[in-house]
């Protein structure tokens, strides 16, 4: 009774403060922390979308736990249980990162149980996990795991991602490795099995030379628009001017792939996926119509973001559709299922330099279309703070400007056609998406009070159209402070 009613509190303070920073249609923990997307699937008519969680606290990651949601449209979200927790002696450490394989009406959920040695050197070691589910919401973990020790690839073995071709079962894991003057580099290793359980190692698909340097997170494997697409997030990349300024980044190399020979062959460089502040630790699934779907965790570490002291940390990106552009670009855009979470329009049509818009719940879906011939400048403003948002047309770059330390994230663009943007935001976070989703930014920033936008005064836009956005992520759910995991055989 006494959690019950904390519980309710904590989401009652938080949810009539006039300083919410809680989203109303992006994903995040109903309270705790959240990290890394894990086992995002589409099971039973259901999206599943688990995630590295600590129910305890919002201030770190503790010894994390799987938390798990569902949703029928990407937006409408509902809590659920914790999922998994760390109860094993393979992962008493934390039950780190991990992928959904979906078989024979089945929900295979791998992950990385992390084990801590405190006081030795190495500090941990990882092992690779199995858990299944006949309905998707009563999870048993395998009873003879680890399904790989991995010995030889300790301590860094993590984040298993999982595909089937033909009547093999494919996984990708992150690994570092020593190189031949002991310094510490990244790798992504590719594992075969027959039978889900039994895995040999196949090849390296990727090592790092140093300048994707130490580790490489949360891998990701698969084919689209006939190539292949290796997304991950390597940790250790110094920054080159306008590019990886972040503490860790997350990108992509397209290339092709031979199953025959297990080996990768890059067709162009590494590239950043998005160019704001906080984006991580990407996952993909394919949904119910087949298309590629990505989704991240939008923030970064050692940020230590205001949100903590209202209970929550964390919050997931919109669900993204991926396509293959040109010279190895991925092309991002909303799933159209944001339908579902559009509300009202609060202003459209042609905007001069200087008109403010007042939003609802600190809430907006913006379109914007202007002349490619003019700068453009969109303030996102509150009391005493202030975003901007800008085109530079005789540099050609957009800069996001969200002031404070480590200000300002900016990369090369120039619109084909008409200049259009979508931008979307939703009480501490903002999603920029440019032209055809060649060029995104996201960003968290901490509004004071209400926030209204603003257009350049020198600025002009054909069209400019303000809605506001619904709740949609249900926030009812009284998270439980433990739950029980039991154990079966395969």
């Amino acid at each position: 009774m006494i959690i019950k009613l904390i519980s309710f509190i904590f989401v009652y303070s938080r949810f009539t403060s006039a300083n919410n920073l809680y989203p109303n249609y992006h994903l995040s923990p109903d309270r705790g922390w959240m990290n890394d997307p894990n086992g995002f699937c589409f099971f039973n008519g259901v999206y599943h979308l688990f995630y590295q969680h600590n129910p305890y606290s919002s201030y770190g990651p503790g010894i994390v736990h799987w938390g798990h949601a569902v949703s029928t449209d990407f937006f409408h979200w509902k809590h659920l249980p914790v999922a998994l927790n760390p109860d094993q002696w393979y992962d008493d450490g934390g039950v780190f990162s991990g992928s959904c394989l979906v078989d024979a009406g089945k929900m295979y959920l791998y992950y990385t149980g992390n084990v801590n040695h405190e006081g030795e050197t190495p500090d941990h070691s990882q092992y690779q996990a199995l858990a299944t589910s006949d309905d998707g919401y009563n999870i048993a973990k395998y009873e003879m795991n680890p399904i790989i020790n991995g010995s030889e690839f300790q301590p860094d073995l993590r984040d298993p991602k999982i595909w089937k071709h033909g009547d093999k079962y494919y996984m990708v894991l992150g690994n570092s490795f020593k190189g031949e003057s002991n310094e510490t580099l990244g790798r992504i290793l590719l594992w075969e099995s027959s039978d889900k359980i039994n895995w040999e190692k196949a090849s390296i698909l990727l090592e790092s030379d140093g300048r994707l340097g130490y580790m490489f997170e949360c891998p990701d494997f698969f084919e689209l628009d006939g190539h292949w697409v290796l997304l991950f997030s390597p940790q250790g990349v110094k920054p080159e001017g306008d590019k990886y300024k972040n503490l860790y980044q997350t990108g992509h190399i397209i290339g092709d792939f031979s199953y025959d020979t297990k080996t990768f062959t890059p067709l162009y460089e590494f590239q950043e996926l998005d160019h704001g502040h906080d984006f991580y630790a990407t996952q993909t699934t394919l949904d119910e119509y087949g298309s590629r779907i990505v989704i991240a965790w939008m923030d970064m570490w050692d940020q230590n973001y205001p949100e903590m002291d209202q209970g929550f940390a964390g919050q997931m990106t919109l669900a993204r559709r991926l396509k293959l552009g040109k010279n190895g670009i991925l092309l991002q855009k909303p799933v159209k299922d944001i339908d579902a979470a559009r509300g009202r329009v609060l202003h459209t049509g042609l905007t001069r330099g200087g008109k403010v818009i007042k939003l609802v719940n600190n809430t907006a879906e913006i379109f914007i279309r202007s002349s490619p011939l003019q700068n453009l400048d969109v303030f996102i403003e509150s009391e005493g703070n202030q975003v901007q948002i800008s085109y530079n047309r005789q540099e050609g770059t957009i800069t996001l400007d969200r002031g404070g330390k480590d200000a300002v994230r900016r990369t090369n663009w120039r619109p084909l056609g008409k200049l259009t943007w979508r931008l979307y935001i939703d009480s501490s976070s903002i999603e920029l998406f440019c032209g055809n989703g060649e060029v995104t930014f996201s960003s968290r920033f901490f509004p004071t009070g209400p926030v209204s936008i603003r257009l350049g005064r020198q600025s002009i836009a054909d069209n400019m159209t303000v809605r506001s956005m619904k709740q949609t992520v249900d926030i009812s759910y009284p998270q439980p402070t433990a739950v029980e995991t039991t154990t079966q055989s395969s």
